[in-house]
């Protein structure tokens, strides 16, 4: 619970340690009080969960829901694309503000995207995404595991130079799409480098969770 005054605390939960902090460290930044809940230890984890017991993760994650809503968190921010995309939260106990939540907001403006993702659930959860709002919708699907986990290995720009995106980055701008879409929350590091390098508009999921939950934090959307 808050007291009078004081700004609500964020429950951030992630795949990982790593985009789970990451998450904690951009609402920090924005003034607002967050606590960390990663789902897995690693990506190796998270994407075995994902893939092979994806009830386990889901019910594990509504567990850390109702424990979180018992200990008077109002606010949670779901920081992982590729969860967001396997565990259903519509009807969570709490309101969740998810990537989910991004992409119903900015697949209406654009009408073609190369979408890079850390694995091929996230790919998915855009996707599932795109046929039901907006169907004409054209995308280049990315999924880059390996990336993931060079960010998780601490040099975020070798892991960038060492990765396939600076070619697939050039290969939108080649194909002329409107935009390119970081539909990964560990890819948020890597966006000085990519804007550096990269013509075309980046819109990063991860950036625009933060503000979405600091906007329904401070009370000034709605999200519930």
């Amino acid at each position: 619970m808050t007291t009078s005054g004081a700004r609500p605390a964020v429950a951030v939960i992630a795949g990982t340690p790593y985009d789970t902090g990451l998450g904690v460290e951009l609402l920090r930044a924005e003034g607002l009080p967050a606590h960390p809940y990663a789902m897995a230890a690693s990506p190796d984890e998270q994407d075995w969960l994902q893939y092979h017991d994806p009830g386990a993760l889901a019910a594990s994650f509504h567990r850390r829901l109702a424990g979180l809503r018992a200990d008077g968190t109002e606010h949670v921010m779901l920081f992982c694309n590729s969860m967001a995309a396997v565990v259903d939260h519509d009807d969570a106990v709490l309101p969740v503000v998810s990537p989910v939540t991004v992409y119903g907001e900015l697949l209406p403006e654009l009408g073609s995207s190369l979408v890079v993702t850390g694995n091929a659930q996230a790919l998915l959860g855009f996707e599932r995404t795109a046929l039901r709002i907006a169907p004409r919708h054209r995308m280049l699907g990315v999924s880059d595991p390996a990336l993931v986990r060079g960010i998780e290995a601490g040099d975020v720009e070798a892991a960038f130079t060492a990765s396939h995106l600076p070619t697939t980055l050039r290969l939108a701008q080649h194909l002329g799409l409107d935009a390119v879409v970081l539909a990964c929350t560990h890819f948020t590091a890597l966006l000085p480098l990519i804007t550096a390098v990269c013509d075309l508009p980046v819109i990063d999921v991860g950036t625009r969770l933060v503000e979405l939950t600091t906007l329904a934090a401070t009370g000034s959307v709605d999200h519930g």
